[in-house]
C-alpha cells in the first residue's frame, strides 16, 4: 500500500491540505470508451477560469445531493511548461496547461477519512452555467434551502459527459477514491515548482489566502459587518430625528416670537394743556399811521413842558429827514408788522 501521508500537509488548526490535477491536456478519462473526447490546454483554461466563481470542495460529487462541503481551494494554478511530479504511483510528467489545486480539508470525516487511503485524487463535477448559479445560490442560502435537481448535468463515470454539456463550467472539485481522470492523484508540489507556474486565482482568492481566511469566514465576517452597519444606521437615524425634532422646536419658537405683535402701552394724558400763544396779525397800514401821529403828538407836547431830551428836538427833526425812513421800526415793530417784544 502507498503511503498517503507524505501527499497530507498537516496544518496547525488540526485541518489538512491536499494538491492533485484536475484536468490534463489531451489526457484520456474514463469515459473515453464512451466516447468523451480530452480536453484541449484552452477548455482547461476557460474550465480552471470558470472555478472561481464557484470554489467548492466536495466528497465524491456529493455537493448536489447533499449540500455538503468539506473544504476550499486555497490555490488554482496552470503548469506553464511539462513538469515532473512525486505522485501516488511514482514520479509523473504533467504537460504544460495541467490545472491543478491545492485544497484545504475542514470537515473531521473526511480529514480521516484522507488520512485512512479513502482519497486519491480529485474529479471535476461539470455543469451548464445557469444550473451551476442555481446551486450557487441555494448553497450560499439558509442550511434548509432545496437544492435543484442536478437530473444529467454532472460529468462523472455514468453520467452526462463533458462534451455534451452547453456552456459547461466547473461547480465543485470532489475528492474521491478513484478519480475517472487516472493520472489525477495527489503529488507533491515544492517552491520551486510554483514559483514558475500561472496562477489563475482570482484577486478575491488571492487576498483571502494572503489572510489566512476561507470564503466561508469571509463570508461571516461580511455578515458581521453588515450587522453593525445596520446599528450604526440606526443610532444615526435616531440621533438625526431627534436633533431635527430639537430643530424644529427652536425654529417653532423663533418664528412665534417673530410673529408675535408688540402691545403698546397707552400714553398718559397730559394733566395741563399748554395754551396755545396767539398770534399776531400784522398792523394795517392805518394803524401804522394812527400810531405815528399819536407819538408825534407825545413828544411835542412833551416839549412844551420843558422836559430834556437827549437831543434838540428840530435836531431829532432834521436828523430824521436825513436818515430813511422805516414806519416799521418807528413804531417798534418787525419787519412783518408784528410788535417786537
Amino acid at each position: 500500500m502507498f503511503n498517503l501521508m507524505k501527499f497530507i500537509t498537516e496544518n496547525s488548526d488540526g485541518t489538512i491540505n491536499l494538491t492533485a490535477p484536475v484536468m490534463i491536456p489531451e489526457a484520456r478519462d474514463c469515459d473515453f470508451k464512451n466516447g468523451e473526447t480530452p480536453l484541449t490546454e484552452q477548455q482547461i483554461r476557460e474550465f480552471a477560469k470558470s472555478y472561481e466563481r464557484y470554489q467548492f470542495i466536495d466528497h465524491e460529487h456529493g455537493l448536489t445531493k447533499s449540500g455538503v462541503k468539506i473544504g476550499t481551494p486555497i490555490d488554482s494554478f496552470l503548469l506553464t511548461e511539462d513538469t515532473t511530479m512525486t505522485t501516488l504511483h511514482g514520479d509523473k510528467t504533467y504537460p504544460k496547461g495541467s490545472w491543478f489545486v491545492t485544497s484545504q480539508i475542514t470537515d473531521p470525516t473526511a480529514i480521516d477519512n484522507a488520512r485512512n487511503g479513502g482519497y486519491t485524487g480529485y474529479s471535476a463535477s461539470v455543469f451548464t452555467q445557469s444550473r451551476a448559479d442555481e446551486y450557487l445560490k441555494a448553497l450560499k442560502s439558509k442550511p434548509d434551502t432545496e437544492l435543484p435537481c442536478s437530473c444529467k448535468d454532472v460529468s462523472s463515470s455514468g453520467n452526462s459527459l463533458i462534451k455534451d454539456v452547453p456552456d459547461p463550467v466547473v461547480l465543485s472539485v470532489s475528492l474521491v477514491k478513484s478519480p475517472c481522470l487516472h493520472d489525477s492523484e495527489f503529488c507533491e508540489v515544492n517552491g520551486d515548482i510554483m514559483e514558475n507556474q500561472e496562477d489563475v486565482k482570482s484577486l478575491k482568492s488571492k487576498v483571502l489566502s494572503a489572510m489566512g481566511m476561507t470564503e466561508e469566514a469571509e463570508v461571516e465576517a461580511l455578515k458581521s459587518e453588515v450587522a453593525d452597519l445596520h446599528t450604526l444606521l440606526e443610532e444615526t437615524k435616531t440621533e438625526f430625528s431627534n436633533a431635527l425634532k430639537s430643530m424644529q422646536e427652536e425654529f417653532t419658537k423663533t418664528l412665534t416670537e417673530a410673529l408675535t405683535p408688540v402691545t403698546e402701552e397707552p400714553v398718559a394724558e397730559k394733566s395741563e394743556e399748554a395754551p396755545e400763544e396767539e398770534v399776531e396779525e400784522p398792523a394795517t397800514e392805518e394803524e401804522v399811521a394812527e400810531e405815528v401821529e399819536e407819538e408825534t403828538v407825545e413828544e411835542e407836547v412833551v416839549a412844551e413842558k420843558g422836559e430834556s431830551k437827549a437831543e434838540p428836538i428840530h435836531d431829532n427833526l432834521e436828523a430824521q429827514k436825513s436818515k430813511p425812513v422805516n414806519i416799521y421800526e418807528i413804531m417798534g415793530r418787525n419787519a412783518d408788522g408784528t410788535r417786537k417784544h
